[in-house]
């Protein structure tokens, strides 16, 4: 990325984009985590951007008592640390708002998202085996396979200190 290239961090007022990648992705702009759903199209979201209005990543976000809740994080730069940056301006939100801890939740077949946080510091603090495929008798249009065709049923909890 050149300086040329610096990007903003911004508050999405607008969801659009965020819902379509969403559903493009996972088959829905709803999220479960701690039995809780979550519609990505209620809750906080943030954004980078380039100079010239351009999306590079997009997050969102929600709170809950003392803990921080990461329901999606999407680059759409891949390989230019644009999720990183994404991911300290929701951790530093978070902060902001009073969390002490960030939470994510990946599904069984998401080695590129479990590479990714443990490589910023997340540790894995829990396993939901089927977790996903009760998930879809409230959310029906979750995926069934995920990254390189992986049947997706469970999930892994990370978090880390904020």
């Amino acid at each position: 990325m050149s300086n040329a290239d610096v990007l903003i961090v911004r508050v999405v007022e607008d969801k659009s984009e965020l819902l379509q990648l969403m559903l493009a992705v996972w088959g829905s702009h709803k999220m479960m985590i701690d039995l809780h759903t979550y519609d990505v199209a209620e809750i906080d979201a943030l954004g980078l951007f380039t100079a010239a209005g351009e999306t590079a990543a997009l997050a969102s976000w929600t709170r809950r008592d003392e803990t921080a809740y990461l329901c999606a994080l999407h680059s759409l730069r891949p390989g230019e640390g644009v999720a990183i940056q994404m991911l300290a301006a929701v951790k530093t939100a978070a902060r902001e708002a009073g969390a002490k801890k960030l939470k994510a939740m990946l599904t069984n077949d998401n080695m590129p998202g479990l590479t990714f946080y443990q490589r910023q510091g997340f540790r894995l603090s829990g396993l939901y085996l089927e977790a996903i495929d009760h998930y879809r008798s409230v959310i029906p249009t979750i995926i069934k396979t995920g990254y390189r065709d992986i049947p997706v049923h469970d999930a892994l909890e990370l978090e880390i200190g904020l």
